[in-house]
């Protein structure tokens, strides 16, 4: 049967010259009010999106809000209720390849509905196909919210849903490849020297000044924030000012900053140059995009933070902007470090 999306393109259409007429008046707009406008834009629109899915839940338009959402979407109630229209008319869409593609998009999203309607489906969903990659789905995002928690029940139910993943549906397939492959990999993570609760591993480095380094002896007694970033990454250099704000709220001898740089050896003079311009005062140690730091600590996106307590165990560990998160990590754990 062929649906026509017409419906949608036309929402997609006045969706797409709102954002192009801001684009438009860019040079009277700075970053940070484009980016207010911008969100101003999409939340309006994520409720049109959220009303025109509810209208077409039996001719897949609805598939097409929901990748809309996922990607332009912003949280809030039209974001949460699109995720219970997803719950909802999953078992009756007619396109279950384009869910079962699409289903590993959802791991990073933030709504406290999206693990109930990721569980149904896995559980119930007529084709085999769109029931492991919600399962697989469903394992990421509890692994994610375990190590953002330091939650170390919550990092052993990932681990056996993704042992159900790889003997149940190891060749089903998202947009993020093979289950097989991806489960084995968050697996290996949460089995790792560098997962939740374990120890910080000795770590050899080289620092930006040439000097050998060992972050391992460096953080001994002191809470420690392990950042893998680089200056080529806009959402690491976005965190610069919230790690400028722990060296200048705690005391040195409390706790330590120590960034595992990805630049490549042919930018390191220019990040030189900017650190003492921006007068970041944290241990900076090269290891590249690719590097044995990286690899050690299974690094395979940027930023990644470690949150490490005065006692050298990995409490946290998060991906991406955590924002002002990370001050509220470290507070937690500076209060009774010297106790545990």
């Amino acid at each position: 049967m062929t649906y026509s999306f017409l419906p949608y393109s036309v929402l997609h259409g006045e969706w797409k010259a709102e954002v192009k007429a801001l684009d438009n008046v860019m040079p009277m707009l700075s970053t940070q009010e484009k980016r207010g406008k911008k969100r101003e834009i999409n939340t309006t629109f994520t409720a049109r999106f959220r009303d025109l899915a509810k209208e077409h839940r039996t001719d897949d338009v609805w598939i097409q809000c929901l990748i809309w959402i996922s990607v332009e979407g912003t949280p809030g109630d039209s974001f949460d209720e699109m995720f219970d229209i997803f719950r909802e008319t999953a078992d009756v869409t007619e396109n279950t390849i384009q869910l079962q593609l699409l289903m590993s998009e959802f791991i990073k999203l933030q709504s406290d509905r999206i693990d109930p309607a990721l569980s149904s489906i896995a559980k119930s969903h007529r084709d085999a196909g769109v029931r492991g990659a919600a399962l697989y789905a469903l394992a990421a995002r509890t692994k994610r919210q375990a190590e953002l928690k330091g939650d170390a029940a919550g990092c052993a139910t990932a681990e056996a849903l993704l042992e159900r993943v790889i003997l149940d549906y190891p060749d089903v397939s998202t947009y993020r490849g093979k289950n097989l492959e991806n489960a084995t990999a968050l697996l290996e993570e949460l089995r790792s020297p560098v997962a939740i609760t374990k120890r910080t591993p000795p770590t050899r480095g080289t620092m930006i000044s040439g000097a050998e380094f060992d972050p391992s002896k460096s953080i001994e007694g002191k809470v420690a924030v392990i950042s893998f970033s680089g200056h080529w990454c806009g959402p690491c250099v976005a965190m610069h000012p919230v790690q400028k704000e722990i060296l200048e709220k705690f005391p040195p001898e409390k706790l330590v900053v120590v960034e595992i740089n990805s630049d490549q050896p042919a930018s390191l003079e220019k990040v030189r140059k900017k650190i003492e311009t921006d007068g970041l005062d944290w241990i900076v140690v090269t290891d590249g995009s690719e590097g044995p730091v990286s690899e050690q600590w299974h690094v395979t996106a940027w930023p990644t933070y470690f949150v490490v307590d005065a006692h050298g165990r990995i409490r946290r560990r998060a991906t991406g902007n955590v924002g002002r998160q990370l001050i509220t990590w470290v507070e937690e754990l500076l209060p009774t470090s010297d106790s545990q």
